[in-house]
């Protein structure tokens, strides 16, 4: 480990219905651990990754020098949870994660591999109270959070919203539905992918057997909702057809490339994902408003 080991920044991510997964469907397992081992996390050299269990933690392992960098540290965590939002559409697989800061120690012996750490501890007691799927940021880091909108969820953490094509289209569009404007798929690619991700959120929050689950659910709906009542309010009214929000835009070529990705997922044993990530697609920046 180098440097200073309170100066980590720690995206900890718990796999929802896990344990019900492994004894019901272990191809379904098997699935998520292909999709998790094509996270864009893997590929960055200023951040490391461990995977145990239902259980994915992403730390920086050198210093940030200034608050430029912490931004920096802070982006690339939340997009990594974007990375995993965005490959588990369709796949009925959900998470709960947490961007916090603290201590955290990792390290190799002969045998074994060790990590542990306060950043580690805090995450994963703030973690198991947070009845909500999605991800949360800590008050420390989501002053770091520059592109990210957020929600107030309890007063040490916040609700980070990963659906950014969506706050585009709504941002375009001025939250009117449904829209006359044309070529929205310029300004929201991605925006076919988080209507579905919607939609199974919708339909599952009120059909899934575990009650504790449906809780989990409805409290991230919610959270949509809030922050977009007429676009949440229309996609019901339209049985989540993206074509009833914008009539005017072709959406057939992003649908396709969605349904493609989806059904090439449900397929994995084994083997290397091709599906694009919202995050490793050239992209225009967007402010922080």
């Amino acid at each position: 480990m180098e440097g200073d080991l309170s100066n980590r920044y720690l995206l900890y991510i718990d796999l929802l219905g896990f344990a019900d997964m492994t004894v019901r469907d272990p191809r379904k397992v098997a699935r998520l651990y292909s999709i998790v081992d094509s996270l864009n996390s893997h590929r960055h050299d200023l951040f490391r990754t461990i995977v145990f269990s239902d259980t994915i933690l992403v730390y920086n392992h050198k210093d940030p020098q200034n608050d430029e960098e912490r931004d920096y540290l802070v982006w690339y965590l939340i997009e990594f949870a974007e990375d995993l939002h965005h490959r588990l559409t369709g796949q009925d697989i959900y998470f709960r994660g947490i961007v916090c800061s603290g201590d955290f120690e990792h390290y190799s012996l002969k045998n074994i591999e060790c990590f542990y750490g306060g950043a580690l501890v805090n995450a994963y007691l703030s973690e198991k109270n947070i009845d909500c799927a999605g991800l949360f940021i800590d008050g420390h880091c989501n002053t770091h959070n520059k592109y990210f909108r957020t929600a107030k969820y309890t007063d040490d953490f916040n609700f980070v919203y990963l659906n950014r094509h969506l706050e585009y289209l709504d941002q375009f569009v001025g939250s009117t539905y449904p829209s006359n404007q044309h070529h929205l798929d310029d300004q929201a690619p991605f925006a076919p992918y988080q209507v579905r991700y919607l939609e199974d959120l919708y339909r599952t929050m009120r059909n899934h057997s575990s009650p504790r689950a449906r809780v989990k659910l409805l409290t991230s709906w919610d959270f949509h909702a809030l922050r977009y009542p007429r676009m949440t309010e229309a996609l019901v009214q339209g049985n989540f057809d993206i074509s009833y929000l914008t009539p005017r835009t072709n959406w057939s070529e992003v649908q396709k490339a969605m349904n493609d990705s989806i059904k090439h997922f449900k397929r994995i044993g084994a083997g290397t994902p091709h599906s694009v990530s919202i995050s490793s697609k050239p992209r225009k920046r967007r402010p922080h408003v």
